[in-house]
């Protein structure tokens, strides 16, 4: 295995275990998502400049307050409610697609769908996420830049850049497109009177993700399922490897682990490897909310919590590929 892509396994199962470790210690507010972050940060070829990341701290602040703001003031009229929760979705994927990238449009959607949801059940603990959304955002994105000062990266080559270079595709299309993927579910959700935090924030990533690849219709909904499906197995064993040793170490000895298996995985040239991403933030979703749940999802058993993510999964790819085969993407056509 090249040297580089060894320090890009090591800086993240380091700096990721590092995060999950501090949340359990400290039990600060949906420290998973800390962890997420942190993962997402770190399959980075670099560290994110200083400059982009302070914008990225300072637009998550203040969409987490928009969202809470907007959230309070609609939330006694149903109807409007869920349109505003429509407008922001869109208003997510066009923020994505500007120009943003993935990271900042899993921001923006948790703004639109997170938000909203906690402060149907509270407007105290939706204040304690406005807050802790950001400060999860600053400590992963302090952590990566560690851990690409602790381990450097190589700096990259010509051919690298123009192969981590976006394809080229029609903005709007896409955005209709995952438009038409998330909002069917957001709305199913809301309506059902469903409150598991953590699904929404799976949903906004999943998205994302999928929002991030080319089109490939099928080919990339079997490579997501199939990495939801590694992660749920994943995750299922290790709360059951946490039943039999319930101590604290447990979970961060599996986590290094699992991150390591992961990031190796990833880095190989079997077919499994395209999944291996996906998979540890599944992982760190499940696993992680199993054993630090938030809010009034004390006691989740992983079981509960894979097949809630699972339904979300479902839905989600079921609904992209029927997007897919009516509504395919297609190259931005050039003006004449």
């Amino acid at each position: 295995m090249p040297t580089e892509d060894q320090k890009s396994i090591f800086r993240l199962a380091l700096g990721v275990t590092g995060v999950f470790a501090l949340g359990l210690f400290l039990g600060w507010p949906l420290a998973v998502v800390g962890a997420v972050f942190t993962a997402l940060f770190l399959q980075a070829p670099a560290a994110l400049p200083l400059a982009a990341f302070g914008k990225l701290f300072v637009f998550s602040i203040g969409l987490m307050f928009i969202a809470f703001l907007l959230s309070s003031v609609f939330a006694p009229y149903p109807v409007v409610f869920l349109i505003l929760v429509a407008i922001g979705i869109i208003l997510s994927f066009t923020w994505s697609v500007s120009g943003a990238g993935v990271l900042p449009g899993v921001i923006a959607l948790m703004g639109a769908l997170m938000i909203p949801n906690l402060v149907l059940q509270s407007q105290d603990l939706a204040l304690v996420l406005v807050f802790w959304i950001p400060l999860n955002l600053l400590f992963a994105g302090f952590i990566s830049t560690l851990m690409f000062v602790l381990i450097p990266a190589e700096p990259q080559t010509a051919a690298q850049k123009k192969a981590d270079a976006p394809p080229d595709y029609d903005p709007f299309r896409r955005i209709v497109r995952m438009s038409l993927v998330t909002v069917p579910f957001a709305m199913a959700f809301f309506v059902s009177g469903a409150s598991a935090l953590l699904v929404l924030f799976f949903v906004a990533l999943l998205s994302q993700q999928l929002a991030a690849m080319p089109s490939m219709g099928k080919t990339v909904a079997k490579s997501m399922l199939t990495a939801n499906l590694l992660g749920a197995a994943v995750s299922i064993v290790c709360y059951e490897i946490n039943v039999i040793a319930p101590v604290i170490l447990t979970p961060i000895l599996l986590s290094l682990f699992v991150c390591f298996s992961l990031g190796a995985l990833g880095k190989s040239k079997i077919p499994l490897a395209a999944a291996a991403g996906s998979a540890l933030t599944t992982v760190l979703i499940v696993y992680g909310g199993s054993i630090a749940p938030f809010s009034d999802e004390a006691d989740v058993k992983s079981i509960t919590r894979v097949l809630q993510v699972a339904s979300a999964a479902f839905f989600v790819i079921v609904a992209y590929v029927i997007v897919d085969e009516f509504w395919p993407e297609r190259k931005r056509e050039l003006a004449h």
